[in-house]
C-alpha cells in the first residue's frame, strides 16, 4: 500500500490550510429536483471530525464505517451545509477494495446498517453522564440507476463543520485497507489523544481507560474476559495499524490490584526505527 508523508498522517494540522489538498472537482446532478455532488475518490483527502465524535459509542460493520469517513472526507473547510453525495457501484468498490459483484450483493446491508445504527456522543456534567444518539445521515440508499445516495444528518454539523479546535483528522488512505473496525478505532482514538503532529524519536504514551475502549469499539458487552479483549480487539488493531500506517505502536497494562483498568500505548513512527521494514512484523509489549 501507497505510503503519505507524516503531514499526510498525523492529526491536528487545521482544517483552513487544506484547502489545496481538499480542492476537489466535483461534478454535480440534479436527483429528484436536489442538487447531488458527486464522490471523490482521493483517498489522501482528510478525515475531519471533532474529538466528542470520535470518543463517541460507534457500532456500524466495517463496510459501513469506512463509507461514512469517506463520505467525512468530502467536506471542506469552506462548507457550512452538509451536502449530499452520489457514488456509483464501480467507484464504491474501488474506494472500499472490495470487488463490484460483491458490493453488489451487501450494498443493502451496507445501507441499512448505516440508517440503523446511530452514533451516541457523550455529554458529561457535574454528576450525571449522557449518551446523546444521533443518526449518521438522513438518508442512505442505493439506486440502480446512480449508484449510492448519501445524505450526512444535519445534526452532526457541530461535530463536522467550520472545526477551529478540538478536531481530529486523518488521511482516509490510512483506514481503507484494515479489515477491523476496532483497527478504525483505536487508530482514531490515538490520533485523537496524541494531539501533535509531530512525534519525536521518544515516541508519545497514551491511556486510555479500558472503560473507554470498551465504550469506543461497542465492546461493553463483549469479551468480558480481558484475554478474549487483547486478542479480538487490541492485538488485532496493533497489527494493523502498524503495517497499514505509519505508526508503530506497542501497548502495556495499568492495574488497580490485580483488575486492569487501562491500557498505555506507546506510539513510535516507522521513520525512526532506522533498520525496520515498513511492514515489518509488529511486536506487542505486553
Amino acid at each position: 500500500m501507497k505510503k503519505c508523508g507524516l503531514y499526510n498522517k498525523i492529526a491536528n494540522i487545521k482544517p483552513d490550510k487544506q484547502r489545496s489538498v481538499q480542492n476537489m472537482a466535483r461534478g454535480k446532478k440534479r436527483i429528484d429536483g436536489q442538487l447531488s455532488f458527486n464522490f471523490s475518490l482521493n483517498t489522501g483527502n482528510y478525515v475531519v471530525q471533532a474529538n466528542d465524535l470520535v470518543r463517541g459509542k460507534q457500532s456500524l460493520k466495517l463496510n459501513s464505517a469506512k463509507l461514512i469517513r469517506a463520505a467525512i472526507m468530502q467536506i471542506v473547510p469552506e462548507d457550512k451545509e452538509l451536502k449530499p453525495y452520489i457514488i456509483t457501484i464501480k467507484e464504491l468498490s474501488e474506494l472500499l477494495k472490495v470487488s463490484e459483484s460483491n458490493l453488489y450483493r451487501d450494498i443493502d446491508d451496507i445501507t441499512d446498517d448505516i440508517m440503523k445504527k446511530p452514533v451516541f456522543i457523550k455529554r458529561v456534567s457535574t454528576d450525571t453522564v449522557k449518551w446523546v444518539k444521533i443518526a449518521w445521515v438522513t438518508s442512505c440508499e442505493y439506486n440502480s440507476d446512480i449508484g449510492v445516495y448519501i445524505k450526512l444528518n444535519d445534526d452532526l454539523k457541530p461535530f463536522l463543520l467550520q472545526l477551529k479546535e478540538h478536531y481530529t483528522q486523518y488521511t482516509l488512505d490510512n483506514i481503507m485497507a484494515m479489515k477491523s473496525t476496532y483497527s478504525i478505532r483505536i487508530f482514531e482514538l490515538l490520533q485523537e489523544k496524541i494531539k501533535t503532529k509531530v512525534i519525536g524519536r521518544s515516541g508519545k504514551y497514551v491511556q486510555i481507560s479500558l472503560q473507554e475502549l470498551r465504550e469506543c469499539c461497542d465492546c461493553e458487552d463483549k469479551y468480558k474476559q480481558f484475554n478474549h479483549f487483547k486478542t479480538r480487539v487490541l492485538d488485532t488493531a496493533c497489527k494493523e495499524i502498524n503495517s497499514l500506517t505509519l505508526f508503530r505502536v506497542k501497548y502495556s497494562y495499568v492495574k488497580h490490584g490485580k483488575t486492569i483498568v487501562a491500557i498505555v500505548f506507546h506510539v513510535n513512527m516507522s521513520y525512526h526505527n532506522g533498520n525496520e521494514e515498513q511492514n515489518d512484523t509488529y511486536k506487542l509489549w505486553v
